[in-house]
């Protein structure tokens, strides 16, 4: 009897102990976005962060996820209960606009609607706007692996608008990376004309984590034949090769936020994410040999940076500077948006130190 009201007064408590958790990371971010017009890139709360420079604008854009327990109450247009990506606008990169939604997930979406899509990132491509997007449905499973954790719905998907700041729409109700593989981190690249996808293959499904890339049709609404690998996080020499998920360890090496660039010589080059052996998350560096998005991929043998620093995207700002956009700490909420100053060396990239956002 008295292990049953210990369960009872348990199962009473524990409703209110998540909400009020819930309630109090909001009213962190809150104090973390205080009141006013404007929010410094020192101060911007986004992991996996891409900046868009819209030329026709002359607006800067970066994009994150929202959800019921993320930013819910501090982004513009965004209904309560439900989860998006919302985008802040700027000038100058240095002073940014407070958030707006740019979409919010429908009721009727393949994926949790309360759940905020990872990693956003918007191109510009044929005079339209498209967003990449991660997204996941947690009560739905993939066919189970031996030694593999439960694997879930995750799969990335392109949506798009005919402005940077939405609404943005899906092409279809479902994913745009192949069924039944778990992906993430979606982007675009267009090579010779031809668009294509690059995303990860979770390391959570496969142990080792893959960087992949599949053709796209012109209008990025469908993808064209199967997909081919570009690289394997296990073949990098500093990569932890076991990694921490939901609690348990697992063998397996990590992939995440790939990015590519094309230098001024012409080489092919891919930034991406791993967790290095010291358990810190680092960026990489990865040439093509062949100056195609089909490599084969040649890793430099040390991160372009370490110490807790990765999902990095590379774009040229309004004054004709090659800037390196990536988040500090992985965690939320101490994740910060830093900016470096990237020099095009032609067959490789060299970081010049940090121009903006938090130390």
């Amino acid at each position: 009897m008295r292990n049953y009201f210990f369960l009872l007064v348990l199962m009473m408590w524990l409703p209110g102990c998540v909400k009020e958790q819930q309630q109090a990371t909001v009213q962190q971010e809150d104090l973390l976005y205080p009141e006013g017009d404007s929010i410094n890139i020192r101060d911007l709360v986004v992991h996996d962060p891409c900046i868009l420079a819209d030329s026709a604008s002359g607006t800067y854009y970066i994009y994150e996820k929202f959800s019921p327990s993320r930013f819910q109450g501090l982004v513009e247009n965004a209904p309560k209960g439900k989860a998006g990506v919302f985008f802040q606008a700027s000038k100058d990169l240095v002073s940014w606009s407070r958030p707006k939604a740019a979409f919010v997930i429908p009721d009727t979406f393949w994926a949790d609607d309360d759940a905020g899509p990872w990693a956003p990132e918007v191109h510009q491509y044929h005079g339209k706007y498209y967003l990449f997007a991660t997204f996941n449905a947690w009560g739905d499973t993939l066919p189970p692996l031996e030694g593999r954790p439960p694997i879930t719905r995750r799969a990335s998907q392109i949506l798009v608008s005919p402005s940077p700041e939405g609404p943005f729409v899906p092409f279809h109700n479902s994913p745009s990376t192949p069924d039944g593989e778990m992906t993430l981190d979606a982007t675009l690249w267009v090579d010779n004309g031809q668009p294509w996808m690059v995303y990860c293959h979770e390391w959570v499904q496969l142990g080792n984590g893959l960087i992949k890339a599949i053709r796209l049709t012109d209008d990025l609404s469908e993808t064209v034949g199967e997909p081919i690998t570009l690289l394997n996080a296990a073949d990098v020499a500093w990569t932890r090769k076991n990694v921490s998920y939901h609690g348990t360890r697992y063998p397996g090496a990590v992939t995440d936020g790939p990015y590519l660039y094309r230098s001024f010589s012409g080489k092919l080059m891919m930034v991406w994410s791993s967790w290095s052996t010291d358990r810190k998350y680092a960026l990489a560096l990865a040439t093509s040999e062949s100056n195609t998005i089909e490599g084969p991929w040649i890793h430099e043998p040390e991160p372009l940076l370490q110490d807790d620093r990765g999902h990095g995207m590379i774009f040229t700002d309004f004054e004709g500077r090659l800037l390196l956009c990536l988040h500090r700490y992985f965690h939320y909420p101490d994740t910060r948006v830093q900016l470096y100053e990237l020099e095009d060396l032609g067959q490789r990239l060299q970081v010049k130190g940090q121009i903006l956002g938090a130390e």
